[in-house]
């Protein structure tokens, strides 16, 4: 009987054991949280002569999230600009973005981690990410509507709810967009773009 009474214990001592682990695993994880490039994307979109929008986006995102400090970051290299137009794609790289001198632009805000570590599976939070994007040399205050989602496998989806509006005048990039616009034969290209993206930190 006592033997039986041992058995029972020492599974209920393993039972608390692989819990244990498992939540190690999981807190630990929490502390590396990198940007998946794979299923992460972000898009801007360009409004032309006042009636036509065209929706754009970028091939090369990176970021992290710092657990220590909270801070997180989003790096867009501007170089993968994608248009649906070759030419376009180059002129932007020339012309707009400057790639040669500044060939990425990044947006860093702080997020509370611990309020992230208390998120259950599947749990939604809706939170105002109150930032800074860097980009042609400029830092600039931008801000987003998100909601996070902690996934399944504990990573953490984070998206738009709405859109961040970019000033390009803020950023010196409106002489880009007047020889974009020349050599595009338009009337007006707007400066104000709206950002949208859609990310997974794991």
């Amino acid at each position: 009987m006592a033997h039986i009474t041992n058995d029972i214990e020492e599974g209920r001592d393993m039972k608390q054991l692989v819990y244990a682990l498992a939540l190690f695993m999981q807190i630990g994880a929490l502390n590396a949280l990198e940007l998946n490039t794979d299923s992460s994307a972000l898009s801007f979109v360009a409004v032309k002569n006042d009636a036509f929008a065209e929706a754009m986006t970028f091939s090369s995102l990176t970021g992290n999230i710092d657990t220590e400090t909270g801070k997180a970051e989003i790096i867009v290299g501007l170089n993968s600009v994608v248009s649906g137009v070759d030419i376009r794609n180059e002129r932007m790289r020339k012309y707009l973005f400057e790639t040669d001198k500044f060939p990425a632009a990044a947006y860093t805000a702080l997020v509370d981690v611990p309020a992230l570590s208390a998120m259950a599976i599947g749990e939604q939070s809706a939170v105002k990410l109150k930032g800074a994007l860097v980009m042609h040399g400029v830092s600039s205050p931008l801000s987003f509507d998100v909601i996070v989602t902690k996934r399944a496998d504990g990573a953490f989806h984070v998206m738009t709810v709405a859109p961040g509006f970019v000033d390009a005048q803020r950023f010196g990039l409106v002489a880009g967009i007047g020889k974009l616009r020349s050599l595009a034969g338009l009337k007006n290209i707007d400066t104000i773009v709206p950002v949208t993206f859609s990310v997974i930190f794991q």
